[in-house]
C-alpha cells in the first residue's frame, strides 16, 4: 500500500498541509531547515508519491477548480491568485485560471468550458452586482465561492474585504490632516466594490459633518487612464479638492499624474489616498498612502472555503469579511491654508 501524505506528516511530526507546502515549494512557507529536512527524509523513507488519479477516484472528483477573474493585468489580482494557488496545492487541487477582460460573454463561455471539464468548483472574482453568472453556476450545480464580492440575492459562500470600513479609514485620515474639500474618484457603480467604497466615503463625510458635494464625486473605471481623466475634471472645478480618495491604486496613480501634469504637487497641494495597497503603492513617487487589503489571504481562504464545500466538510464561516488597514505614506500631508490657481499646461 503506497504511503499517504498523512503518514509522511506523522513520521515527520508536522501537519499534512506543511508536507504539501514543502512538496510544492511554497515560497510563503517559513519553517526551520531541520524541519524541512525531516519532512524530505520521511518522504524518501516512505517512498511517498502524490497520486492525484487515485485521489480523484476515491473522492469522485476531478481534482480541478476554476478561477474566473476580470482583468489579469490589474495588480490587484496576482497576489489573490498566489494565495489561491497555495491553498489549492495544499489540498492537492489544480487551479484553472480564466481571464474575462471584463467581458460578460467571455465570462459565460468560461462557465460553459469549466462545466464541460467537470471542475469540482469555481471561484468567481468578478465584481459585477448582476448575478447572471452566479445563477448560471447555480443551475449547473457547481460549488462556488465569490471572491472580493458578495451576491446581493445569493446564499453562496464569499470572501471579501470590508470596503465600507476601508473607505472610512481613508476619509478619517484626510480629515485628521485638516482636509475638508475631499473628493472621491469612485469605481464603476455597477460593481459592488465601487458602491461600497462610495458608501464609506459618504457615511464618513456625514459623521465628520462635511457636506457631500456631487461635483466632488467622479465615477471611473478601475484604471490609471480613467483616474487621470477624472482628476482633470476635479482640477477644473472653481474650488478643487485638497484631498482625493481613489477607489483603487490604479485610479490613484492616474490622479497623481494628472495633478503633476497640471502644475500641482502631491501632497503639497493635493493629498491622495488609494485602495488595495498593491505593490505599485510603494514604487511610485511619492509613495502612495493606501488602504491595505489582505489579498493573499483572500485567495487562500476562498480556496479553503471551496474545498470544504466540495468535500462536504463543515464550514465554520460561510461569508468571510477581512479587515483592511491604512498604510500611511508620503502622498498625504496636512492641508495648507494657501490657495493656488491651476497653471496653464
Amino acid at each position: 500500500m503506497p504511503a499517504t501524505i498523512k503518514e509522511v506528516a506523522e513520521r515527520a511530526g508536522v501537519n499534512p498541509s506543511t508536507v504539501s507546502r514543502v512538496i510544492n515549494e511554497d515560497p510563503k512557507l517559513s519553517i526551520r531547515e531541520e524541519t524541512r529536512n525531516r519532512i524530505l527524509q520521511a518522504i524518501e523513507e516512505l517512498q511517498y508519491r502524490p497520486n492525484a488519479v487515485a485521489r480523484s477516484l476515491r473522492l469522485k472528483t476531478t481534482g480541478t477548480v476554476g478561477m474566473i477573474i476580470p482583468d489579469i493585468t490589474n495588480p490587484f489580482f496576482p497576489e489573490i491568485i498566489k494565495g489561491a494557488e497555495s491553498a489549492a496545492s495544499e489540498r492537492e487541487l489544480s487551479l484553472i485560471l480564466c481571464n474575462t477582460d471584463e467581458n460578460p460573454e467571455k465570462e459565460r463561455s468560461y462557465i460553459e468550458l469549466l462545466t464541460e471539464k467537470q471542475v469540482d468548483g469555481i471561484l468567481l472574482a468578478s465584481a459585477y452586482i448582476q448575478d447572471e453568472t452566479v445563477d448560471l453556476v447555480t443551475k449547473r450545480k457547481i460549488p462556488y465561492v465569490l471572491v472580493n464580492r458578495t451576491a446581493r440575492n445569493a446564499v453562496g459562500a464569499s470572501v471579501r474585504v470590508d470596503d465600507v470600513l476601508g473607505a472610512q479609514l481613508a476619509i478619517q485620515h484626510l480629515v485628521a490632516l485638516g482636509h475638508r474639500r475631499i473628493a472621491h474618484i469612485s469605481g464603476l457603480l455597477y460593481t459592488e466594490t465601487g458602491l461600497d467604497r462610495l458608501e464609506g466615503y459618504r457615511r464618513t463625510l456625514n459623521q465628520c459633518q462635511i457636506p457631500f458635494l456631487s461635483e466632488y464625486m467622479v465615477e471611473a473605471r478601475f484604471s490609471e487612464r480613467d483616474g487621470y481623466l477624472a482628476m482633470e475634471r476635479l482640477l477644473a472645478l472653481p474650488d478643487p479638492p485638497t484631498g482625493v480618495f481613489a477607489a483603487n491604486d490604479l485610479i490613484a496613480l492616474g490622479a497623481m499624474s494628472a495633478i503633476r501634469d497640471h502644475g500641482w504637487s502631491v501632497p503639497e497641494d493635493i493629498s491622495v489616498v488609494g485602495f488595495n495597497d498593491t505593490w505599485l503603492a510603494e514604487k511610485v513617487h511619492p509613495p502612495l498612502t493606501s488602504v491595505k487589503v489582505p489579498l493573499y489571504d483572500m485567495g487562500y481562504l476562498a480556496v479553503e472555503s471551496l474545498a470544504r464545500k466540495i468535500l462536504g466538510e463543515t464550514m465554520p464561516q460561510d461569508k468571510i469579511v477581512l479587515k483592511p488597514e491604512l498604510m500611511i505614506r508620503r502622498s498625504t500631508d496636512a492641508a495648507t491654508a494657501r490657495t493656488r490657481v491651476i497653471r496653464e499646461a
